[in-house]
């Protein structure tokens, strides 16, 4: 087994008027710094610079005043670095004490480490003002806890995620169809032109721009939900969410410039909005947002987060609600009629914070049986760290929502149904996910999962997908169907549509902390599935940050290449 990637006094802490995280991390004999900012819980691990290429252990991490040392075990004892403006470079003459590097060990044990079948290897801990936190090698991926106020430890952040088992790369690369949200493509023609979007959003509903398009069918119709959504003028609303409709083979007729056959979307110019008090005060900020929906009993249900930024979480609970209007009316000219869904009940804390739902035959479900249908929720938990989880809301907690009660969830423990969340078993992993879409498709008799990639992970920085016969697995190994940096960054400025260096035109300014950052691909959402002679041709929305819009991908498999 190799070593670990960290040492009981590989992490730092540094507290206000920057709070922060310094760590160093070990990959073969390359010792590498990394730095998390502390100032919101969103933040992630970056590589500051690499120490040194040759070390034979973890390192260990001190800081006097304003400066960082970084002892570096050597074949021959050890050396120590300092970090400067240039860098790290060899201290010379400055000698640690061994004290100086101890860490906080001891306050939390690798016992206490819920790391499922993987091997918790090392453990580093420092305190700040307020809070504890760690890192922790499991069997070589790196994942940051943090102490919760009332003394757990969960975790917060994946630095890198080690998976080795094999992936495939599909033949042929995703391709964008089309951008969904916004006025005009930020990818130009050859000739200088920009495409309309499906929904020409700014001009017909004020939406300038937004995330995620997960796509909803009820009552016949089908319909889009955004996330964090900016508004033309209109400040107030802040990031609201929104809705739109799918207009099927409506969009934009302009040869040239897009496909014929691309749906049209139609947003509401009011935002989306969750009212009443049986799950608490609902929050409508940045990261809470809708997750999926499914139609019941002829009532459209959503799921949401709510709760941003407490107790050190990104997104801190899930809520389920239902749509108070039973006939949506979807019109991008009004402003002060907001889509309102009332709360039913907080759905979960912990595991399923973000959820993704598909109703299927009792039948079909393992455990489950009988007649009528029930609903499959697959969930992960710590925003952008978790491991995947399976829910079901069965026949009587379906009859109970449909009677206006809170339904009962039960949870998959391995191998059978249990009614504690907290026997929730783990699906697949090493994993590290936030956003997860999943869907039965007809076509190919499966599941079909689609997640992003997590850091430094060995399939580079993808769009993911895996399959399954039973909606708790086994599920397949990976599949790459995109690689965002080298496609959606692509040198072609052309066919490019994600922002890749500062100067890069292929982007938009819609908030101030966006407009000056490069993107990246999150989020993909399957819109559709079809055969079309040997291949399945999978439809999947795609949200990019910057440009801060939504794009549709489709991407062409050949059956045969399918995983599982």
């Amino acid at each position: 087994m190799s070593r670990p990637g960290i040492g009981p006094a590989s992490l730092v802490a540094s507290g206000l008027p920057r709070p922060r995280l310094d760590a160093l991390v070990l990959t073969g004999t390359r010792l590498d710094h990394y730095r998390r900012r502390l100032d919101r819980p969103d933040r992630p691990w970056e590589r500051v610079a690499t120490v040194v290429t040759g070390a034979t252990g973890p390192g260990v991490l001190v800081r006097r005043g304003r400066r960082l040392f970084a002892v570096v075990p050597t074949g021959n004892g050890s050396t120590v670095h300092v970090h400067g403006r240039d860098g790290w470079r060899p201290a010379i003459g400055v000698t640690i004490r061994p004290l100086e590097g101890a860490g906080d060990a001891g306050t939390l044990s690798p016992a206490q480490v819920v790391a499922g079948s993987r091997q918790v290897r090392a453990v580093a801990v420092a305190s700040v003002p307020g809070g504890g936190h760690a890192l922790v090698d499991e069997d070589g991926s790196i994942f940051g806890y943090h102490r919760t106020p009332g003394g757990a430890w969960e975790r917060s952040s994946c630095l890198r995620l080690v998976d080795e088992e094999p992936f495939s790369v599909a033949t042929t690369e995703s391709v964008k169809l089309a951008q969904v949200t916004g006025e005009r493509d930020a990818t130009p023609t050859p000739w200088g032109e920009r495409a309309p979007t499906l929904s020409s959003s700014l001009s017909t509903a004020g939406v300038r721009g937004t995330d995620l398009g997960v796509r909803v069918d009820h009552a016949g119709r089908s319909f889009l939900l955004f996330g964090d959504t900016h508004w033309a003028a209109r400040p107030w609303l802040a990031t609201r969410d929104a809705i739109a409709e799918v207009l099927p083979d409506a969009g934009p007729d302009v040869p040239g410039l897009l496909a014929p056959g691309l749906p049209g979307v139609r947003f509401h110019g009011s935002p989306l909005k969750v009212v009443g008090r049986r799950a608490g005060r609902v929050t409508m900020r940045e990261y809470d947002v809708p997750l999926d929906g499914f139609s019941h009993g002829g009532r459209l249900y959503a799921f949401f987060t709510s709760d941003h930024f407490r107790g050190h979480r990104v997104m801190g609970r899930s809520v389920l609600a239902r749509a108070v209007e039973q006939d949506l009316v979807i019109d991008p000219s009004t402003r002060r009629s907001p889509v309102r869904f009332e709360a039913v009940r907080t759905f979960s804390a912990r595991h399923f914070v973000n959820v993704s739902v598909q109703q299927r035959p009792a039948a079909a479900v393992p455990g489950c049986g009988g007649d009528g249908e029930v609903l499959l929720v697959w969930g992960s938990g710590p925003y952008r760290a978790s491991d995947p989880r399976l829910a079901v809301l069965d026949q009587p907690a379906l009859a109970a929502l449909a009677a206006g009660e809170a339904p009962a969830a039960r949870y998959w423990a391995g191998s059978g149904w249990s009614d504690a969340e907290d026997d929730a078993a783990p699906l697949f992993g090493p994993a590290a996910l936030g956003e997860l879409s999943v869907r039965w498709v007809a076509a190919a008799g499966r599941y079909v999962l689609l997640t992003t990639s997590a850091p430094e992970e060995p399939i580079g920085p993808s769009v993911v997908l895996r399959t399954a016969t039973a909606p708790q697995g086994p599920w397949s190994p990976r599949l790459r169907l995109l690689d965002w940096v080298r496609t959606g960054m692509s040198t072609d400025p052309n066919t490019r549509f994600i922002k890749a260096s500062p100067a890069d035109e292929v982007g938009d300014r819609v908030f101030r902390a966006q407009a000056r950052r490069t993107g990246a691909a999150y989020a993909p959402y399957l819109f559709d599935a079809a055969v079309e002679g040997d291949d399945l041709v999978l439809r999947y929305t795609l949200s990019t940050w910057n440009p801060y819009q939504v794009v549709l991908m489709r991407h062409r498999l050949p059956r045969a290449d399918l995983p599982g």
